[in-house]
């Protein structure tokens, strides 16, 4: 059977787990499985290309095995009703499994990111730790740098070191006197490649112009960063209390 064929019997099927769902713990974790894996199908069919699919069958195979071995070991019933349902599931994820994941990443982020912050490579020695459709995670002794496509600014672009927490751009633009932290937008429309390619054009610069001494970790650097987030979200605090007027006379 087709991928979607897999999909629209489990689909039909939903309806009477959710029913069957108060009857006990098993059952709802089967109506929890099968529900959650129709949607993933669905994502599938609308070729989303913000999942990795290889990656989450391999733990969703992990899950319909501990159900069909829980069901296997039940009462005579069970077995009967449930596993043509796992085995039906499991055909499915195995079909997801085979869906390859884009080499340029969502939208085109992954090649992006290897264009724009190629100085991180050819210059600091960093390296990739980890990659996702949607995201990449670099890494250079215990300088971390995240990158990837989101929704929010903060979750597009992050640099760490050790338990100091995570900082953003804002965080940066503010150590360097740099007014634009005060209009980086909290979300942020990455619905293109274009609109990709710009926003990470403007991380990019960002990190070129003032990171330097953050991607050497050069020492006691990531602490004056560490103070002027703080700063800055006193500032920010600051601001809001007066726009809404709760600002102490």
């Amino acid at each position: 059977m087709t991928l979607e064929d897999n999909l629209a019997a489990l689909e039909s099927s939903v309806s009477n787990l959710k029913a069957e769902g108060n009857i006990g713990p098993l059952q709802n974790d089967i109506y929890e499985a099968i529900d959650d894996l129709c949607h993933l199908g669905q994502r599938v069919i609308a070729k989303d290309t913000r999942v990795n699919y290889p990656r989450r069958a391999q733990s969703d195979l992990v899950l319909l095995q501990k159900l069909r071995d829980i069901v296997s070991a039940g009462a005579e019933e069970d077995p009967k009703r449930y596993l043509p349902l796992l085995d039906r599931a499991e055909n499915l994820v195995r079909q997801i499994a085979q869906i390859p994941i884009p080499a340029d990443g969502h939208l085109g982020v992954l090649k992006v990111i290897r264009t724009r912050f190629d100085f991180l490579f050819d210059q600091y020695g960093f390296s990739i730790a980890d990659e996702q459709p949607i995201s990449m995670r670099l890494a250079c002794g215990a300088v971390v740098v995240e990158l990837g496509w989101a929704t929010q600014s903060s979750l597009s672009f992050s640099i760490r070191r050790g338990n100091l927490g995570e900082f953003w751009v804002e965080d940066l633009l503010y150590l360097h006197e740099d007014e634009r932290y005060q209009s980086v937008p909290q979300a942020i429309h990455l619905n293109s490649e274009a609109a990709v390619d710009e926003w990470f054009q403007f991380i990019s610069a960002a990190l070129r112009g003032y990171g330097d001494d953050l991607l050497r970790d050069i020492p006691g650097v990531f602490d004056r960063l560490a103070q002027a987030q703080s700063q800055r979200d006193a500032e920010y605090v600051t601001r809001m209390n007066r726009e809404h007027g709760f600002e102490r006379s």
